[in-house]
């Protein structure tokens, strides 16, 4: 399975504790450099202790940098340079998922891909969450705890309501 990723999810993840829990979803992770240089680059500079863990996920090579082939989207948009390198490069790739969590960057992302012809999957941090729990990856106490703490972390910015309707979905779940 091919599986890029934007810095958002993988921020997340990193601040709530749950990278365990992405890589066991996902063993090998690809990201663009413009994602590599937001959260390592940067993130090191701000003294970010998420970014010290994703350092360690590139040197173990379950994050892998890899350049897109293609220099410009099949729909135009306004992402950032991460967001527009992840599409990029998950459409080079045939990516059979794409971990992004912007709503507006995944409007973009699920147009260029159509217009590239392929079905690929978009998760958000959530959706991993959810599907950890799911999959049998994660209790559902873990995964209630995970995004519990995502939505009360003020430096992750995943809208409350998303987070409350995920926690009712974890609820009614029998995993």
């Amino acid at each position: 399975m091919i599986v890029v990723s934007d810095s958002g999810p993988l921020m997340a993840l990193a601040k709530v504790g749950g990278l365990d829990t992405l890589f066991s979803l996902f063993p090998k992770i690809l990201t663009p450099p413009a994602v590599y240089e937001e959260l390592i680059t940067a993130g090191l500079r701000l003294g970010a202790p998420d970014a010290a863990l994703l350092q360690e996920c590139y040197r173990s090579r379950q994050l892998e940098i890899m350049s897109p082939e293609r220099t410009k989207l099949p729909v135009p948009a306004l992402l950032g340079p991460g967001e527009e390198q992840s599409v990029l490069l998950a459409i080079g790739r045939r990516a059979d998922c794409l971990l992004i969590d912007d709503l507006d960057a995944r409007k973009a992302a699920l147009a260029n891909l159509k217009a590239a012809g392929m079905g690929t999957q978009l998760k958000g941090t959530l959706g991993v969450i959810l599907s950890a729990c799911e999959g049998g990856h994660l209790s559902r106490a873990d995964a209630i705890s995970l995004v519990e703490t995502a939505r009360n972390r003020p430096d992750i910015w995943i809208s409350a309501a998303l987070c409350d309707h995920v926690l009712v979905l974890l609820e009614k779940s029998t995993h």
